[in-house]
């Protein structure tokens, strides 16, 4: 199962983001406030998470200096930033970089799933796709 790991000091979009990815039923959810509870996620389960959703900024520091840290840990972990603010304000001051992937607030739940998908990669299949298909091939019918 795909493991994101959501990093937000706000607990209201925390919460919000937690909620939408489980609802879904294809990934596991991992929450933490402080780049310190990110780091102990990371740690603790170094292989097992495959995406972080990062607010851009943590308090006072650039989500992006915490996600570096965080892929020094997990070095094969992907980044999708999230933001109220337009990314083109936010490159350049070390915030974000060009080619950082981004969401920008506000956002349909239809909008995060599909980025976090694009997160993942073209070789990626959601674990639902997976399912289908399966279930498709067991019965006989076109994929």
């Amino acid at each position: 199962m795909t493991t994101i790991l959501i990093l937000d000091d706000n607990p209201t979009v925390l919460r919000m983001l937690a909620l939408i990815l489980r609802a879904s039923g294809i990934y596991r959810v991992l929450e933490a406030s402080t780049e310190q509870e990110a780091v102990a996620q990371c740690e603790q389960r170094n292989r097992e998470i495959d995406v972080l959703v990062a607010d851009v900024c943590i308090g006072d520091e650039p989500g992006r200096e915490i996600a570096d840290r965080l892929t020094a840990l997990c070095p094969h972990l992907r980044v999708l930033f999230i933001s109220g603010y337009p990314k083109d304000h936010l490159i350049g001051n070390g915030w974000v970089e060009p080619d950082d992937t981004f969401l920008a607030k506000p956002f349909t739940p239809a909008r995060l799933m599909l980025r976090v998908e694009e997160v993942l990669g073209p070789s990626y299949v959601a674990p639902a796709m997976r399912a289908v298909e399966s279930r498709a091939v067991r019965a006989g019918g076109a994929v």
